[in-house]
Order: C-alpha cells, then structure tokens, then sequence
C-alpha cells in the first residue's frame, strides 16, 4: 500500500467536504512509495522527523502544520529561509510524507480531536448534550483540583491557570483559540460574553487582553471563575494520542502505527 494510498482511505473515512479548499496536504517526499509505518502525533516537529526515521516509518500523520502557517501548500514566503529549507530537506532526503489531518478531522461526526480528548479527560460522561461548543458538567470540584487533574491527564509537567485554586467550580468550556480577528471559535469580543456561561474554560491559546483578563478580574472579585490553559498542541494531542482506534481499522490491522508525543513546546526556568 502506497502512502497516497492511506491517504486516499484516510479522506475517505472522513466526511467529503467537495471543493472547498482545506489544509490537509502532503509535504516532504513522494507518496507513491510503499508506506513502511505510520508515526502519529499531533505537529510534525524536527525531533518527530527524527523519530520517524529512527523507527522506519516514511509516513507522518498530524493534525497540526509542517511549516509555521495555516497553508503547507503555499511557502513562498519561506524560500531562502534556513530552518525551512533544512526541514523540507530532511522530510525528503529520507523520503517521508507528511499529511495534515486537520479540517476533515474536526468535521468529523464526531470531531475527531475534541471527542478523545474528552475519553482521555475521563469527561465523556459529563458532556452536555446540544451545549454550543464543547462543555462539561463535573460532580462540584475545585479548581485547583480541576487544573491537578487536566495536568495528570494531560501528562505535563507544568500548567498555567487563572483564578482562585479553592473557587468551586462545576461547567467547563473548551475552544480551540481565544485570538480575536481570527477565522476560528470564539474569534472576536462576543468570546468573553460567551465565557459567562462556564464556571471555567480550557482554550488551546489565548491573547492575554481578551478572556483572560476577564477570568482574572472575575476571580479576584470573588467570582468562582477560573481558566485552564495547557497550550494548543498539548490540548489537541488527545485526539491523535487515541488516533489509533479509528485509524487502524481504515488502514488494515497489517499495517504499524506508532504515536510519539510532541511535548510542549516551551521550556520553563
């Protein structure tokens, strides 16, 4: 089976979204090879290429982008440029193929990121049912225990919140963005309105003068408030962590799939 081949049933599981242009596209090497492994995880960073290589696998599967913008079929921009040039070449010197599994993912029925990361929450249960967006209804809590249990579920090391760790809390919203003029969820001034509905909510990145600082005025009014923020990748990663269980299936049971980690990004002093 050629890579373009697990591509081809990889699109075909997902729902057929015609001619409207997507980013979910293949970089780096060329497809019509066999496909020797699949190595899953949520950004196809430099040490994730390495990996692949280490293990053999000539097929990356992502959710997130190969080059630093929304469009890895548009780099242009990045011609000339050391770390792109460097990266590009060692996707295709060793003949690996990155696909960016992103807008037919999240138009999944159900969506193919956010749904696993309620199983790997353990919220699955708590979900409310025709809630806009994604929320949770947890037996009362607090948020300094809420935020101990997205950190050990989430396998981090450190998080970052806002607000008071002894406020009750009980709804929690998710977003994937919190970046005003941005074509995504919650994009513009009606997120922080939409916040009021949730005692606390876990958005993939945020801009620290929007919902934020609404949560934070809030807590220290004395509001029960609170926000979670484990960062973008860490928080989608569930979705590819457990990528397996629709995955292996539409590839055939033959065929290995690996999932290594991304980690985060940042380091912390």
């Amino acid at each position: 089976m050629t890579i373009r081949d697990v591509v081809n049933k990889i699109l075909a599981y997902h729902p057929d979204l015609g001619d409207a242009r997507t980013c979910d596209v293949m970089v780096g090497g060329d497809p019509d090879v066999e496909c020797t492994g699949i190595l899953v995880s949520i950004a196809p960073t430099v040490p994730i290429i390495h990996k692949a290589i280490e293990i053999g696998a000539n097929f990356i599967f992502v959710h997130e982008p190969t080059f630093y913008s929304g469009y890895d079929d548009t780099c242009g921009w990045l011609e000339g440029n050391p770390v792109y040039e460097e990266k590009l070449k060692l996707l295709r010197d060793n003949g690996i193929v990155v696909f960016r599994d992103h807008d037919h993912m999240h138009a999944h029925r159900p969506d193919g990121i956010f749904t696993y990361l309620m199983k790997q929450l353990g919220w699955t249960e708590y979900l409310v049912p025709d809630a806009k967006g994604w929320m949770v209804r947890l037996p009362e809590t607090t948020l300094g225990e809420l935020t101990m249990h997205v950190k050990k579920a989430m396998h981090l090391d450190h998080i970052r919140y806002i607000g008071n760790p002894d406020a009750k809390v009980s709804t929690v919203g998710f977003c994937g963005h919190l970046l005003p003029g941005a074509h995504s969820n919650w994009s513009n001034n009606d997120q922080v309105a939409a916040s009021w509905a949730y005692d606390v909510v876990i958005p993939g990145e945020t801009v620290d003068w929007t919902a934020p600082l609404y949560y934070y005025d809030a807590a220290v009014l004395g509001h029960n408030k609170g926000m979670i923020i484990p960062g973008h990748f860490v928080q989608e990663e569930a979705g590819m962590r457990l990528a397996h269980e629709w995955l292996q299936p539409v590839v055939g049971e033959e065929m290995k799939i690996t999932f290594v980690a991304a980690g985060d990004l940042f380091s912390y002093l």
